[in-house]
């Protein structure tokens, strides 16, 4: 990170801690309700947290892997959910640039960056070549920030002509053209509002499809004509900083704890208050461990990434594998140290309103993501090392 990018993402976390306030006494609501509060929504807007990854010609600051990963987390100390859309808008802000030129343009031409959503697995959607454009058909699960999103961009078969193969790419949809279906109900990360997305027999102009190659390949990653938000490696970004929700969540859940220990007791013993008792004391000092863990790792993650991103060579294989083992790695000590605060706690953890059990549910949730959790990146990991085949071409 540059000495102007270092300065940029201070001044972003100081503004995040200005609206921290918000974001936390809406946190609750934000829970409950499902989605994130427009009160926090236009908290976030008004310092520009949904522009950490658009150009700056369209008001973002163009900021990469490691500025998106540290501002969120301080989001995430506040309200892991508020972390987490800002962390899915910026990415899909990144994606769109990997569309033609022409595409992207309209969807900024407002003059200002939007709030975006994107899916990258196809469960079976369709771009059928018509005229001049494409016909789309297709539903794409599990679509964080649709709800406040004015874009979004889903995984797609692209089908040129009758009876030809289908080839792997990408639709880019106004809000206009999809509908939103109501599957998000979850007992963590609930404030996503990550529901379904369809879009049923809607033509799209043809610069609205991209192919797979250019959205997720290296060749953007190659090219000195490229920015260097369209150089950011995507299938690294993506694993690497949407965790940034869940680490500031646990960050906040020891600070919770830390805050209770001088005032509950451990039930049916001699301690009181907890913090008396050595066992407690040493648990709070490994949580502490297995929290900076976690965020140097994705640290480590966030920092190769840019760099790769400031020149013209992509991440090795090797390289992607290990942003994929150092993410594995801060998944599982989230994970473990969540289940650990909640042990010396104490059972009032799981009362239906603890901010605490709320904070759970959520870490516990968020590090579980198909993309990030532990067992597969770890086994990425592992692959590189013996020199073996990787358990998934999403490396």
């Amino acid at each position: 990170m540059t000495a102007a990018s270092k300065s940029l993402t201070q001044e972003l976390i100081a503004k995040v801690h200005g609206i921290g306030p918000i974001l936390r006494d809406n946190a609750a609501e934000t829970d409950a309700g499902r989605r994130v509060t427009d009160a926090s929504i236009q908290a976030l807007d008004s310092i520009g947290i949904f522009g950490i990854n658009a150009l700056k010609a369209y008001g973002g600051f163009e900021g990469g892997a490691r500025m998106l990963l540290d501002v969120t987390t301080v989001i995430g100390t506040y309200c892991p959910n508020s972390a987490w859309i800002s962390v899915i808008s910026s990415v899909s802000s990144q994606l769109a640039l990997r569309f033609p030129e022409s595409a992207w343009k309209r969807a900024f031409s407002k003059g200002k960056y939007e709030r975006m959503a994107s899916v990258i697995t196809n469960l079976g959607a369709t771009a059928v070549r018509e005229s001049d454009g494409y016909r789309v058909n297709g539903e794409w699960a599990w679509g964080s920030n649709i709800l406040n999103s004015e874009w979004a961009i889903g995984a797609i078969a692209v089908i040129e002509a009758e009876g030809a193969d289908p080839a792997p790419g990408f639709v880019l949809l106004h809000k206009s053209d999809f509908t939103i279906k109501d599957t998000w109900y979850t007992i963590g990360m609930r404030g996503t509002g990550s529901n379904n997305f369809v879009a049923q027999n809607v033509v799209v102009p043809a610069d609205q499809i991209a192919d797979g190659g250019s959205v997720l390949g290296p060749g953007y990653e190659m090219s000195p004509e490229a920015s260097f938000l369209q150089r950011l490696t995507p299938v690294s970004m993506f694993p690497t900083v949407i965790i940034s929700g869940p680490l500031g969540g646990a960050k906040a859940a020891l600070d919770y704890v830390i805050d209770a220990a001088g005032k509950r007791p451990i039930t049916y013993s001699t301690y009181h208050p907890q913090n008396t008792s050595g066992a407690f004391v040493q648990a709070i000092g490994m949580a502490k461990a297995k929290i900076d863990a976690a965020e140097m790792s994705l640290q480590a993650a966030a920092d190769l990434i840019d760099a790769a991103a400031m020149g013209t060579t992509p991440l090795s294989p090797e390289d992607r594998a290990r942003v994929r083992n150092y993410g594995a790695h801060a998944t599982a000590n989230l994970g473990e140290v969540m289940n650990d605060l909640a042990t010396i706690h104490g059972t009032a953890t799981f009362a239906e309103r603890s901010p605490l059990g709320r904070l759970w549910r959520d870490v516990n949730t968020g590090a579980r993501h198909a993309i990030a959790a532990s067992p597969l990146c770890y086994e990425i990991g592992g692959a590189s090392l013996l020199g073996i085949t990787p358990p998934t071409p999403l490396v």
